[in-house]
């Protein structure tokens, strides 16, 4: 499945809702399902328990469901948000990941610095 159909299928199941409620209920989502992934980690780490793959990419599952619901909201595909982040990360990272690049920031220098 390419982003176009997830976000259309995800869409679909969404609760009609203003755009200012929907707004804070696709940060709260996100925020809420990442905690809950963060959760299944924890159990894993803290607790020791096995660690519960399917519990962790269902977690993944409906953290990008809200990231869907997140971009449809302000009116953007997620091809179009995924496009720009990569675009950022190969101006941060021209090589490759280096806590040098992380530091440095090079997306965030403007010309007219």
């Amino acid at each position: 499945m390419n982003f176009t159909d997830y976000q259309r299928e995800a869409k679909r199941t969404a609760k009609e809702l203003n755009w200012h409620t929907a707004l804070m209920h696709a940060g709260m989502g996100v925020s809420g399902e990442a905690g809950e992934l963060n959760d299944a980690i924890k159990r894993h780490t803290i607790y020791g328990k096995t660690f519960d793959i399917e519990n962790y990419c269902e977690e993944i599952g409906d953290l990008l469901w809200f990231c869907a619901y997140a971009a449809t909201v302000v009116d953007r595909s997620l091809e179009e948000i995924a496009e720009a982040n990569i675009n950022k990360l190969r101006v941060r990272f021209p090589d490759a990941y280096t806590d040098f690049h992380a530091r440095a920031r090079l997306d965030k220098i403007h010309e007219s610095d």
